[in-house]
């Protein structure tokens, strides 16, 4: 009977940091200004700086010159205002023009 205690409060252990993993949420922006695969990769590597983000997807938007960046977070309120921040002196080459929390 011990034993499976043990093996049963082993399991909930080892579990347990999955179970109380915060959930993820996407943040959706619009922005113009990447031209090249250097400049998805600094959006990129900025965007990644941001709290929670675990990924970053960036893709041709529906209007032309514009891309679409989607932002996987475990943050629930991360601003347009953080991820100009985050572009750092590049904001003014990499504009944000919409970020929104995708429902």
């Amino acid at each position: 009977m011990k034993r499976a205690t043990f093996l049963l409060t082993l399991t909930f252990l080892i579990a347990l940091p999955a179970v109380a993993a915060d959930k993820a949420v996407t943040y959706v922006a619009e922005m113009t200004g990447m031209v090249c695969a250097g400049c998805k990769d600094h959006v990129t590597a900025s965007f990644t700086k941001l709290e929670g983000v675990s990924n970053v997807q960036i893709v041709a938007g529906d209007k032309p010159g514009t891309q679409k960046v989607t932002v996987i977070s475990t943050a629930t309120s991360l601003s347009k205002e953080q991820a100009v921040a985050a572009l750092g002196a590049s904001a003014s080459t990499y504009v944000v023009h919409a970020w929104k929390k995708s429902e």
